[in-house]
């Protein structure tokens, strides 16, 4: 006898017998199976917990030259050289914003901090996603020179586009619900759209 494959109840929705709530129904599986591999049932928030780690590593590096009196206004003027004159004229203009702001360097490190910070608890991951998406392209047009893909013998776009799309995944998959602060507010409050 084959059993039939039902997808998990949500929350506040009934069961078979009329009562409200999250337990399994008898002969009823769910997919993945509560007895399936660590990884198969967790894919969303090991995915999560893995590009949070990336973002602390990235961010131990910002403080790292933070501390060594690092400037991103040179690295930014660096990345300009030998580029076409619209890049040239971007990155210059952001270049100008850095040595303005004496604090440049030190606000790219709290915000990078805090993008870790919020993708290890799950909070908010839909907005800290758009905001990274955000972020990462716009340090990846200048201070990493659009990857390279403008100078000759370009080999690859850099790393900057594959964070955007984990990004975007994140949101896809509503990874902050799983085993994430997203999961406790969606319950509390439902109809925002933040989590």
């Amino acid at each position: 006898m084959s059993k039939t494959l039902h997808p998990p109840r949500s929350e506040g929705q009934r069961d078979k017998q009329g009562t409200l709530g999250t337990k399994s129904v008898e002969n009823e599986e769910y997919f993945p199976s509560k007895d399936a591999a660590f990884v198969r049932r967790n894919w969303r928030v090991l995915l999560r917990i893995f590009f949070a780690f990336v973002w602390s590593i990235d961010a131990y590096f910002k403080w790292f030259f933070v501390s060594y009196g690092g400037n991103l206004a040179d690295m930014i003027r660096t990345a300009a050289q030998n580029q076409p004159g619209f890049a040239q004229y971007w990155m210059n203009f952001w270049a100008n914003i850095a040595s303005s702001t004496p604090s440049f360097t030190l606000l790219i490190a709290i915000f990078e901090t805090l993008i870790a910070s919020f993708l290890f608890l799950g909070l908010l991951t839909p907005v800290v996603s758009t905001l990274g998406i955000i972020f990462n392209l716009l340090i990846w047009s200048t201070a990493e020179g659009f990857g390279g893909i403008l100078q000759p013998r370009a080999t690859d776009i850099g790393t900057g586009p594959l964070y955007a799309a984990i990004f975007a995944g994140l949101i896809v998959i509503q990874a902050g619900r799983q085993k994430g602060l997203d999961k406790i507010l969606h319950r509390k409050f439902p109809s925002m759209p933040f989590w």
